[in-house]
């Protein structure tokens, strides 16, 4: 199952093998880093811990305890997630009262805590009791995306395993089809889609929206204000997803200055030739004042801006 993972992060996969063939510790604190495929691996290390018969996803895919992991529902594995801003002492406090028992289905219990950073105080001091006082065949599996804001005396308990930032080359090199390659890109890069068969219509009327829309830009200027929203009217509810189409827009203009320095385009290959139309209609001191333009409003959409008018200023501020 783990070897499904070698070439995308291959330091962690060593370090997974070999806990696995020398010796499980008590206690692991994965840094996904934000890495895709962070979690899917986890879980095949859990397998490789709690079901050892089966070395492929074909094999675990026919395998009842690998589908009772995968479903939540195997009686030996536990999750914790925030309850809330916070994980709370009682959700710790359950958990030791369930691990108290004996294993039902294996012969070792395992715990994930996702998102450890969030632990309040009273569940942080819980927790590190249970990790300076392990019990023989119950295993920590802790996850953060920020190791910078878990305490340093929950860190120092455990062994750290770092996983890498996720290269978009390696991730389209291990596609079996080479089409709608920018769809794949930007999908894995900004919606964090790592399988090309989970993309759905609605991603991709999402990226041809953000392509309409700088074409509108590069014909109109100014006069896009006036149907502005139109392209943003879908996901105004939803400030992720405003934040999504701010970001494609700035992988759109990265790659124009690519272009533009005769480098190769890293995300929206299928679009050369409108690339290359605003490369050759603007200097590259005028696209990269733009890509600043919006990398500044979309800094301001994470801080709550009204987005209606952000739009608007900002096709204004872009022009200027």
């Amino acid at each position: 199952m783990l070897d499904e993972y070698k070439n995308f992060d291959n330091i962690v996969y060593f370090q997974l093998k070999g806990a696995i063939k020398k010796g499980l510790s008590h206690a692991y604190l994965f840094n996904t880093n934000e890495n895709v495929y962070a979690e899917k691996m986890i879980i095949s290390f859990i397998k490789k811990i709690l079901c050892n018969e089966h070395k492929t996803i074909d094999e675990s895919n026919d395998c009842d305890i690998c589908k009772k992991i995968d479903d939540g529902n195997h009686m030996d594995l536990k999750k914790v997630y925030p309850d809330g801003l916070w994980i709370k002492k009682e959700q710790l406090e359950e958990l030791q009262k369930d691990f108290g028992k004996k294993p039902v289905e294996s012969d070792k219990k395992v715990y994930i805590i996702y998102e450890v950073e969030k632990l309040n105080k009273s569940a942080a001091n819980s927790l590190l009791k249970f990790l300076e006082e392990p019990e023989e065949g119950i295993i920590a599996i802790l996850i953060t995306n920020n190791i910078n804001l878990v305490l340093t005396t929950i860190v120092s308990r455990c062994q750290v395993i770092n996983f890498k930032k996720n290269n978009v080359e390696e991730y389209i090199s291990s596609l079996e089809s080479k089409e709608n390659i920018t769809i794949n890109k930007i999908m894995f890069t900004v919606f964090k889609i790592t399988n090309s068969t989970s993309i759905t219509d609605e991603n991709k009327k999402f990226i041809n929206n953000v392509i309409r829309f700088v074409e509108k830009y590069e014909n109109d200027g100014k006069k896009l204000i006036l149907t502005a929203k139109n392209y943003f009217i879908d996901y105004i509810e939803d400030k992720n997803l405003i934040i999504n189409f701010f970001e494609c827009i700035i992988l759109f203009y990265r790659d124009v200055i690519e272009y533009k320095l005769n480098n190769k385009l890293i995300y929206y290959d299928d679009y050369e030739e409108l690339i290359k139309k605003i490369s050759n209609k603007r200097d590259l001191k005028n696209i990269i004042n733009k890509l600043n333009k919006i990398i500044e409003a979309e800094l301001y959409i994470k801080n709550n801006a009204n987005i209606n008018l952000l739009v608007d200023s900002l096709i204004i501020s872009m022009e200027e």
